[in-house]
């Protein structure tokens, strides 16, 4: 029931949910109990007319977690990884004792979402689950126009950005941020000339190298990086 009034209050073309537990087991008042979530997700999905996007807010989902909101009927996805805005940080500033500053590194990074998601063959932009198309979005820490380049040839849809701009307009106000945000567009089609590539779907096929601690985490994992690295081939 709310969100068919929110979809209704905004004339809403989506519906947003986000999954934060990490934030709200630091948050002092924040909830405990994340049992019936996937339920209400379902129930979310069945209740309204627009379609319904499932959003990290900033600690990453893995394959697995992706699976089990696309078993429950979403189709849309923002795995929002770690390195922008950090909630357990916020919320454990907030604590008397701020007991949980050890977990300010947790959560994965965007790319390394998408990585894991590459051994996953129903979650990929280009594949199909039950006749329709899954699609992840890539958000967290994004903060250049390569890091936007890298998130699509991992396999995003679209990238997200949002403390960068907010930054820009709230230091140097509208007229900046647009000039930013076309510039930003410029530069993705420069580094995209660069990799020969003259559309997003060429993009995913240009060779990918992972190297350093997100290599790691990928061969943990159990991902191809020779095959990324040799997809043009």
């Amino acid at each position: 029931e709310q969100a068919r009034d929110a979809v209704g209050f905004l004339d809403a073309d989506a519906l947003q949910v986000h999954v934060n537990p990490a934030q709200e087991l630091v948050m002092p008042e924040g909830d405990r109990d994340f049992s019936g979530w996937l339920d209400r997700l379902s129930d979310i999905v069945d209740g309204v007319d627009v379609p319904v996007v499932v959003k990290e807010v900033g600690f990453g989902l893995s394959a697995r977690s992706v699976a089990e909101v696309v078993a429950r009927g979403v189709r849309t996805i923002d795995v929002s990884g770690r390195g922008g805005t950090n909630f357990i940080d916020i919320e454990n500033r907030r604590r008397k004792k701020q007991e949980y500053a050890y977990l300010s590194g947790w959560g994965q990074t965007a790319a390394e979402c998408l990585l894991d998601l590459q051994g996953s063959p129903v979650m990929l932009p280009r594949d199909v689950c039950e006749g329709e198309p899954v699609q992840v979005l890539a958000s967290g820490g994004v903060s250049t126009p390569l890091d936007v380049v890298r998130a699509l040839s991992l396999g995003a849809s679209a990238v997200g950005v949002s403390g960068h701009f907010l930054h820009v307009l709230m230091t140097d106000g509208l007229d900046t941020l647009i000039d930013e945000i076309t510039e930003w567009i410029a530069q993705v089609r420069t580094l995209m000339t660069l990799l020969g590539a003259a559309s997003v779907a060429e993009l995913r096929q240009v060779d990918v190298l992972v190297t350093g601690t997100t290599a790691e985490f990928a061969r943990l994992r159990g991902v191809d990086l020779e095959g990324l690295a040799r997809r043009h081939s």
